[in-house]
């Protein structure tokens, strides 16, 4: 399924606007600093071939080499914001960058040493990966909800060569708090050598990761008032003690977990603790019913 933009998008934390700017600031002197730019996951009421052609005009680099027609609307970008030693640092474009990503998953920074060239390559074999069954797949290890949940999924030998890149990797997690992933200095020969392999456990760990994204549209649609109700950076934690409910009580199928969700908005999180509740989620959780026949006997009592 894919990752549709939820209406009314977070307004920005004072918090945020501050954190990012320092963290620039703070970079060594012999790095620079660049924004990943995915053109494919922009806020949607942006006008993307715009935004495009100004990033292009400052210096960006394509990082996936893809010839199709309107590709380049659909690919990530790597953008210059500093030199070496942050004598030029482009505040402007480092505040819309930073409005960007706060308005949606599309913009992680990095600090290498790396020319944004050499920087962009490295960063395009890094999103060849193969799956179990040998079936390859792009890697968005640019998108800010994937980046943290690939690092933990890394075993440190895949790891020591994967993230030999740089200082810092920095993005903004839901919760609009600023990650950092620290880097391994870049040797003048990039260490690694794609695909990177993912096994089964690996595979599965960033599929789980990634439900709640798919989930959360879903919960804007079936129960828009009160989803939209939750502060923005708030929405996903919710989420995710719905999907750990769901796991609780052995509910498997998408549109059932889906609807975890919905109860715990129309009826509030402790809904399943009340009476009328409490004995057919027993049952449910022992496998005896699914969640529809779940329902029916607590709302027909």
């Amino acid at each position: 399924m894919s990752h549709e933009p939820i209406s009314q998008p977070p307004q920005p934390t004072r918090e945020a606007l501050q954190t990012l700017p320092a963290w620039v600031e703070a970079q060594a002197a012999n790095t620079a600093v660049y924004a990943l730019i995915d053109m494919a996951a922009m806020p949607s009421d942006l006008p993307v071939p715009r935004a495009l052609q100004e990033i292009r005009a400052a210096g960006a680099v394509s990082v996936l080499a893809d010839a199709r027609p309107q590709a380049e609307l659909a690919t990530p970008w790597l953008l210059p914001l500093t030199g070496q030693g942050h004598q030029s640092l482009n505040r402007p474009l480092l505040t819309k960058t930073l409005d960007w990503a706060l308005r949606g998953p599309c913009v992680t920074w990095v600090s290498s040493s790396l020319s944004a060239a050499q920087l962009a390559e490295r960063l395009r074999q890094r999103t060849e990966a193969m799956l179990p069954q040998n079936q390859p797949v792009l890697l968005r290890c640019y998108d800010p909800r994937v980046l943290p949940e690939l690092h933990k999924a890394l075993y440190p030998e895949q790891a020591s060569r994967y993230w030999a890149l740089g200082n810092a990797w920095a993005y903004f997690d839901r919760a609009q708090q600023l990650g950092l992933i620290t880097l391994s200095p870049p040797s003048d020969i990039d260490v690694f050598e794609g695909p990177l392999s993912l096994d089964q456990g690996q595979f599965e760990a960033l599929l789980d990761a990634s439900e709640v994204d798919s989930v959360m549209p879903e919960l804007a649609r079936e129960a828009t008032d009160a989803f939209l109700t939750l502060p923005p950076d708030q929405r996903a934690s919710f989420t995710q003690r719905c999907l750990k409910l769901a796991d609780e009580w052995r509910v498997q199928a998408f549109g059932q977990r889906v609807m975890v969700g919905v109860l715990a908005l129309q009826l509030g999180e402790g809904f399943h603790q009340q009476k009328s509740w409490a004995p057919w989620i027993a049952q449910l959780a022992q496998g005896k019913i699914d969640l529809i026949q779940t329902i029916e006997g607590a709302t027909t009592e």
